[in-house]
Parts: structure tokens; sequence; C-alpha cells
């Protein structure tokens, strides 16, 4: 078991570091123990499991147009939570963003650990702003948002949605990704459209990786 060492607000410790081709079996874990809350809420479906198709397309990633990192227990290896962005295939200083959090390990932290090292990785691949959809009946959310002050921007209104473009500053999260993870921590986030669209589309034929799209 590998990941940097991370201690959290609450005093708990966690590894972090990127997900590799073989945490299918970890993935599938943590998605066992969220909630079906957290599931639906994820993934706008009551998914009962991840299928092997999907846990392909979340562990093959290219670490430069889709980046995940994952936390881990280091008590048992187990996983905790996952945050990945996907960059967009029109736009490609801009990439989508999400962040899941088992329950048990909510509002420890762990969420704006795992974003803030998925900036610094965006930085790093050429990515300048995060894009996410939000209910548009969520008021309490766009409040947030629209009071995050600099670097938020309503990019489209669309079928109940509203999309928020992110400018990342130069380092750390700033008002725009904080008031994005205050918005997770409420669960008022609709799912990455990318993510979505994609997993809608995956058949047991994406196992060669042919499901995964140019940008994503």
């Amino acid at each position: 078991m590998t990941g940097k060492p991370v201690l959290l607000r609450d005093g708990s410790v966690v590894l972090i570091r990127q997900i590799q081709s073989g945490d299918a079996p970890l993935l599938a874990d943590g998605f066992a123990r969220l909630s079906a809350e957290s599931r639906w809420l994820r993934f706008l479906t009551g998914k009962p499991n991840l299928t092997p198709a999907e846990l392909h397309y979340f562990t093959e990633v290219d670490h430069h147009d889709h980046e995940a990192l994952g936390a881990l227990n280091p008590v048992d290896g187990r996983g905790l939570g996952v945050a990945r962005y996907i960059r967009h295939a029109e736009d490609l200083d801009g990439a989508e963003v999400a962040v899941t959090v088992i329950d048990d390990w909510q509002r420890r932290g762990l969420g704006t650990e795992l974003l803030n090292r998925l900036a610094d990785r965006a930085r790093q691949e050429g990515i300048r702003h995060f894009t996410a959809l939000v209910a548009a009946d969520n008021a309490a959310v766009i409040g947030m948002l629209r009071d995050s002050h600099t670097g938020v921007r309503v990019t489209d209104r669309e079928s109940g949605t509203v999309e928020y473009e992110i400018t990342l500053p130069s380092r750390g999260l700033g008002d725009g990704l904080h008031a994005l993870l205050s918005a997770f921590g409420r669960r008022q986030l609709k799912a990455p459209a990318s993510i979505r669209d994609t997993l809608a589309a995956l058949t047991p034929d994406d196992f060669t990786g042919r499901g995964q799209r140019p940008g994503s």
C-alpha cells in the first residue's frame, strides 16, 4: 500500500495517491459502502454496484486528460474517496470535476484535501478552470457560488441545471472551489455530464478501452 500520508482536520490520517489500473476492487468496495442517497446523488440512479466496464473506465486513466486521486485508510487499506477531473474535448483549458467520499468519512476535511491535490495536478497539466453542474432549483448552492467573489461564472443553463465555470487560482482552492466543496457537502450537485453520459453508453466491449472518448 503506497500513498502520501495526509493529516485531516479531525486528526485522522489517510493516504492519497493516483488511481491505478489495479484499483478496481478498491473502487468497487468503496462504492458498496456509499449510502443509497450518496449513490443516487452521485450517479442520478439507484445503482446497486459498478459494472466491470465502469470500473475499467474509472481506473484506466491517463493522468493527463483524465486524472483521479484516491484516498486510502492506512489501517486496513480500504478506499475512502476519489477526486477526478476529465478534460473537455472542446476546451482543453477546462475540465469537469467530481469528488466522492464514503459517508463515514464525510465532513472530516477529506474532500478538501482531495480537491486541493487534484487542483494542483490540473494546473500541472495545463487546466485553467473546472466546471460543475448544479441543479437550477438549488438556491443555497447557487447563492454560495454567486457570493464566492471572483473566478466563478455561469456558462450554461439547460434541462434544470446550471453549469458553473470556476477559475483555478495560482495555488490552493480559492473561494469558488471552496464553495463547490460546501455544495458537495450539502449533496446538491449534479453528476458531471461527461462522466454520466460516458457511463450510460458503456457496454461490455468497453473493456478494451474503446468506451473512453478522446477528451476523457
